[in-house]
């Protein structure tokens, strides 16, 4: 007999202790089954299959919605349609963990070729700096800054007018001078070398063991590339106020605004999984669709989104797509910029 048959039906709920009719085959409070017989194998392994399916297909009738109806999932679940869905909030999540391994396996399948070359080239005669055997700086004359050698303070500031060539040959020295005399005091190494012995040189000093290769630059860009995926993560919330200001007419509150903006995004997400995995395949195609996603596909999903969800006419939607584009840019250069701190304070 089945655990669902009237014949296990008790007067209340094992889960809550809620009092039931016997005629009640779930529980009116919590939802558990009525049913008082012991489980056993089939009945386990039957309730397991119908709760993956009944999570299966929320996540398909999101997908689905998603893919074919842009900005319906949304609309539907601020009207409450939440058992047919999955909860938007859990499934961006989810989407974002998943392209965020999958940035992190392709990142790593592919090695990359280091485009910087042993010398860059100066406006002017600079001054190259070894170090001897006992660690005193010698200078040669020579037209020439190579990226694998040790320079001091004075020689950077000379002939690096340039704001991140500044940086960039002060991070690079420290790394390669670290690797010439790993044993060697941070203090004593910035003295020899011409710089203060303070607090943020030692902190640049630190950060510049870090880097594996001297093309820092790329090193950077793949750092926060990985990181993507918690860069529009942490700026959704923001973004979402610029939704609300924009549609404040409509009478939404800022939760139903977030819920759109997590189903909008879940779209961006798993479209961009797709074209990473096609790395694996061919870098010229992922990169090709990668181009028309940005340029055409998101513009567009977006335009189909405000309007089913707002229930804005053709140009009303245009125009408040005008308005969100330039907020957009600020707003991700306020998230940017944090994360950007906060990348270097971790790195």
């Amino acid at each position: 007999m089945s655990r669902k048959d009237a014949f296990y039906r008790g007067t209340k709920c094992l889960n809550c202790n809620t009092p039931l009719d016997i005629s009640e085959r779930y529980c009116h409070y919590c939802g558990q089954l009525n049913s008082t017989k012991k489980i056993t194998l089939s009945d386990f392994i039957e309730e397991f299959f119908s709760n993956f399916y009944a999570y299966d297909s929320k996540l398909r009738n999101s997908l689905i919605s998603i893919f074919t109806k842009p900005g319906i999932l949304a609309k539907r679940y601020n009207a409450g349609q939440r058992f047919t869905f999955a909860n938007p909030f859990r499934l961006f999540l989810s989407v974002s963990i998943i392209l965020f391994i999958t940035i992190n396996l392709t990142e790593g399948d592919q090695p990359r070729t280091s485009k910087t070359t042993n010398t860059e080239q100066t406006k002017s005669d600079s001054l190259f700096v070894t170090t001897n055997l006992v660690g005193k700086i010698e200078k040669r004359k020579v037209k020439n800054l190579h990226v694998d050698s040790i320079y001091s303070k004075k020689i950077i500031t000379e002939n690096c007018t340039e704001f991140f060539k500044l940086y960039k040959f002060t991070i690079l020295t420290f790394r390669n001078s670290h690797l010439k005399h790993p044993t060697k005091s941070v203090s004593e190494t910035l003295i020899e070398l011409g710089f203060e012995d303070t607090k943020t040189n030692h902190f640049l000093f630190s950060k510049a063991k870090s880097f594996k290769t001297t093309d820092i630059q790329r090193e950077m860009l793949d750092y926060f590339y990985e990181k993507l995926p918690f860069l529009i993560f942490i700026s959704l919330p923001i973004i979402t106020i610029v939704f609300w200001l924009v549609f404040y007419k409509k009478g939404l509150n800022y939760t139903e605004h977030l819920v759109f903006v997590y189903t909008f995004y879940t779209f961006v997400f798993i479209t961009l999984i797709i074209a990473t995995l096609l790395e694996f395949i061919s870098l010229d195609i992922s990169n090709f669709l990668a181009g028309l996603l940005f340029f055409l596909v998101f513009p567009y999903y977006l335009y189909k989104s405000l309007r089913n969800f707002y229930q804005l006419s053709r140009w009303k939607t245009i125009f408040k797509l005008v308005i969100l584009h330039p907020l957009f840019i600020f707003i991700l250069i306020i998230a940017f910029f944090i994360l950007f701190i906060f990348g270097i304070l971790l790195m």
